[in-house]
């Protein structure tokens, strides 16, 4: 049974008025005969009694009325029900820089608005946040850019400049081609990070000669600190361990830099969660580091 059919002659029950539903409908009278006469097809009864001069009702057509009624009272019920759960429900996924230095001031910022709010945060490398996303497990994330499937929105959040740390002092300014035979400590595959740094060398027709593979960025600055090699990281997220003189940071020359975004499904976009989280980073969009 088509809904659309029903909720046609729902809305012509109830006015009484073929006129009358239409204009509520936004359709034209053709179109909403048309539908009426498709469900009394479908139900191989008619519902109108279009013999008389006043608007009445077959007995199937008020059997059809009363089951229609609570169909659309238990569908307002479940929009409503729906509405509520993901108001009050915010699943967000995030790559481990954000969850630590972006995430808590939008949630504290958010909170502060929508104290009913529960949040959940969930953190991985950037493409497995994406998956997540296209899997309809996560409302929304921030990740480092990738390239996104066309169901995708995405929203410019940050741009933060690349430093290079090292346990041995490399100066101010160290160029990739000085790198190339660097040992550098690279996130796992699916890090934005990883493949964008990969991307630089490759461009300039560099290979990483002598690398290793870590999973997380506090193991990274671990490996750092201990002089296994070197990692490259936005300021944001290694300034408190540089002032501690954990390890040494260069600039990049060639001005390395990593794009964070918002993203979320095309389908959500008019969510209430996805609004509410939207509207919260972009006030605070300005305060954050690059």
């Amino acid at each position: 049974m088509n809904v659309n059919h029903l909720k046609a002659f729902f809305e012509v029950a109830k006015a009484k008025s073929f006129t009358l539903a239409s204009k509520q409908l936004n359709v034209s009278q053709p179109t909403l005969s048309m539908q009426v006469k498709s469900l009394e097809k479908r139900f191989a009864v008619p519902l109108i009694k279009r013999n008389k001069k006043t608007f009445e009702l077959t007995e199937e057509g008020t059997i059809v009325f009363g089951y229609a009624e609570r169909i659309f009272s238990l569908l307002q019920e479940l929009k409503k029900e729906l509405e509520g759960f993901e108001t009050n429900n915010m699943i967000i996924g995030s790559t481990p820089y954000i969850s630590n230095h972006i995430l808590p001031d939008v949630l504290l910022a958010m909170q502060e608005m929508y104290s009913n709010v529960k949040v959940q945060i969930f953190t991985g490398l950037s493409q497995e946040v994406l998956d997540k996303i296209v899997d309809n497990d996560y409302h929304l994330a921030v990740i480092g850019r990738l390239s996104y499937p066309d169901n995708i929105v995405s929203i410019p959040i940050l741009k933060t400049k690349l430093l290079f740390i090292s346990k041995e002092d490399l100066g101010e300014r160290v160029s990739i081609h000085d790198l190339a035979n660097y040992p550098i400590i690279l996130p796992e595959r699916g890090s934005a990070t990883r493949n964008y740094v990969i991307q630089e060398f490759t461009k300039r027709n560099l290979a990483i000669t002598n690398s290793i593979n870590c999973e997380n960025p506090p193991a990274i600055r671990h490996m750092v600190e201990l002089g296994m090699g070197g990692a490259f990281f936005p300021f944001f997220s290694i300034q408190k361990d540089v002032q501690q003189g954990l390890f040494h940071m260069a600039e990049i020359e060639e001005d390395l830099s990593v794009n964070y975004d918002l993203i979320f499904l095309r389908d959500r976009r008019n969510s209430k969660v996805v609004k509410i989280f939207t509207a919260t980073i972009k006030k605070l969009q300005h305060s954050f580091s690059t």
